[in-house]
């Protein structure tokens, strides 16, 4: 399926604007402060029920307004136009409606469609935390696997209750009074540890062919699962005696350290297979040496360590928005292989800091991944060719407010949506 048609309603910059997609590359032109990002999260709300950008949904309502209202029209050959709809108001909350029927929950949603998106803070996948990973993965993993989703859950419920009672202990409770939450926290931790190796797995092999295809020079990437869990076989009854004898220590704090609430996902650029690189590489490699180092002392070629570069502590701004992308377009094939059902990508502002080397790269695979959004302030970040076969939609849209403007036009009242609520 692909978005067709998405209306916006007090979200945002926009008081009531509609536009129309392709289903292939969509390229989204305007000056900054047009909407494009809003576009964007517009979009993302309706299909997951929350905003890529911000937790407070009250800051999603044009100022002044009461409501925010999304509606989203989806086309697909299978499933044909399906009609989203997604609406806040405080006091009333939020509401989702799937053809008409209310949705039950954001699990239910996010089953539904597989959508993917980059925004300036997806830097964070590489560059912040591990919980920031884990979450993005194990949200990934839920929409398409509810019995990843429900270890998911299990974990969270096992590890509020372990804390618990860690606490206690550590104030005075008996210590036997752990072992049975030991063991209820080992049964789910060993559940959703293998579920999240086997999900990174599968993974690595398309992430590396991704970041392949945006690797001008023909490097080498891959992700890698960092797990406790390796330690213990993912085995529970090995889990469950090294909670015993970590048990001084977690005690002393209150707290859970050993389990997969402590994952983290590396992004690493390694070395080549030890057949080493094609001949026109080295070849190449050579010609670059020839020309750029002068004559006399020099540094020479640095080898990766071993274990590979950490994109997070060692790539470039553009290595690192690279790994990213990488990353979303290999979700989305992964997801297409389960679900056959090629996904949207939304695309933020991903040209700019690209070279042009990996902006064709981009484009080119791209071709091949379905619907794709891409915003931009620069329409010279694409070739005319690139353009000619994409849907090129100029930013601002009627019903979009200008820059700086906090209040609908005065003469807006006849184009203006009827009194409602969100939904």
């Amino acid at each position: 399926m692909f978005v067709s048609t998405l209306r916006l309603i007090n979200f945002r910059s926009y008081c009531d604007a509609t536009v129309s997609f392709g289903d292939g590359l969509n390229v989204v032109v305007g000056d900054n402060a047009t909407g494009k990002t809003n576009l964007l999260e517009g979009a993302w709300y309706a299909l997951r029920g929350s905003s890529p950008r911000t937790r407070r949904e009250d800051k999603l309502m044009t100022w002044g307004e009461r409501f925010a209202r999304v509606e989203l029209e989806l086309d697909g050959r299978a499933a044909g136009q399906q009609v989203v709809e997604a609406g806040f108001a405080p006091g009333q909350g939020k509401r989702m409606r799937w053809n008409g029927a209310d949705v039950a929950s954001l699990e239910d949603l996010r089953g539904r469609s597989q959508v993917f998106i980059f925004v300036p803070e997806s830097l964070l996948l590489v560059k912040g935390s591990p919980a920031r990973r884990r979450a993005h993965l194990d949200t990934f993993a839920a929409a398409l696997d509810p019995a990843y989703a429900a270890a998911a859950r299990d974990v969270q419920t096992a590890l509020r209750q372990r804390n618990a009672q860690l606490y206690a202990v550590k104030h005075g409770a008996a210590e036997a009074a752990l072992d049975p939450w030991d063991v209820q926290f080992a049964l789910a931790a060993v559940e959703l540890g293998r579920r999240r190796r086997d999900l990174v797995a599968e993974l690595s092999g398309l992430y590396a062919a991704a970041a392949a295809d945006l690797a001008p020079a023909g490097e080498t990437f891959t992700v890698q699962l960092v797990t406790q869990l390796s330690g213990v076989g993912y085995d529970e009854e090995a889990l469950v005696e090294e909670l015993r004898r970590r048990r001084p220590g977690e005690t002393a704090r209150g707290l859970s350290l050993f389990g997969p609430h402590r994952d983290d996902i590396r992004f690493l650029e390694v070395p080549r297979e030890a057949t080493g690189p094609a001949a026109g590489d080295a070849a190449h490699a050579e010609r670059i040496t020839e020309a750029v180092l002068p004559s006399g002392p020099a540094c020479g070629p640095v080898d990766l360590p071993k274990g590979g570069r950490d994109l997070r502590l060692f790539g470039s701004q553009g290595e690192q928005r690279a790994a990213v992308l990488a990353l979303l377009l290999a979700e989305q094939r992964l997801a297409a292989s389960r679900t056959g059902e090629q996904g949207t990508l939304f695309l933020d502002d991903v040209m700019s800091e690209l070279d042009d080397a990996r902006r064709r790269l981009l484009v080119r695979r791209l071709a091949s991944a379905g619907q794709s959004i891409i915003t931009t302030t620069n329409r010279h970040y694409f070739t005319e060719d690139e353009l000619a076969a994409a849907t090129v939609i100029e930013l601002p849209l009627d019903g979009s407010l200008s820059g700086g403007t906090v209040f609908p036009p005065a003469d807006a009242g006849a184009s203006a949506p009827p009194e409602m609520d969100a939904l």
